[in-house]
């Protein structure tokens, strides 16, 4: 949190280190932590983590992919990375929907607060040419 806060991208305060340490932001995870297990439950933290750690690898894969001839990828591994993030995503997503479709809602429901919130966010800060 705090190299994205150093980047603009979240509210300064939790790019401040105290002693080499970022302080304001494990106090912000610490919170964030604690209050997703007071609206949900420990499970619904590891599968929320599961499918972002699974979309994220999957829009990573497909950025590498795009960019194969500058990283010398192979085309082949980088598709079939891709197939099989995906074919991971679906299959749970599957599973959470069939087994526990009121966690997939409230799983939603936080991409959909999170995507709003950094929408918001970007729109209060003025756009920052890349170095």
């Amino acid at each position: 949190m705090a190299v994205i806060a150093k980047d603009g991208f979240f509210p300064g305060i939790l790019a401040k280190h105290i002693n080499h340490v970022p302080v304001f932001s494990i106090i912000c995870m610490s919170i964030l932590a604690f209050c997703l297990v007071l609206a949900g439950s420990l499970q619904v933290i590891l599968e929320f983590g599961n499918v972002t750690f699974l979309l994220v690898s999957l829009l990573m894969a497909y950025a590498n992919h795009k960019i194969r001839n500058l990283t010398n990828s192979s085309p082949i591994i980088t598709v079939l990375s891709i197939l099989g993030l995906m074919t991971g995503t679906i299959l749970i997503l599957y599973y959470e929907f069939v087994n526990q479709p009121y966690q997939m809602i409230f799983i939603g429901s936080l991409y959909i607060f999170l995507a709003i919130a950094a929408w918001l966010f970007s729109k209060s800060k003025p756009h920052q040419a890349c170095n």
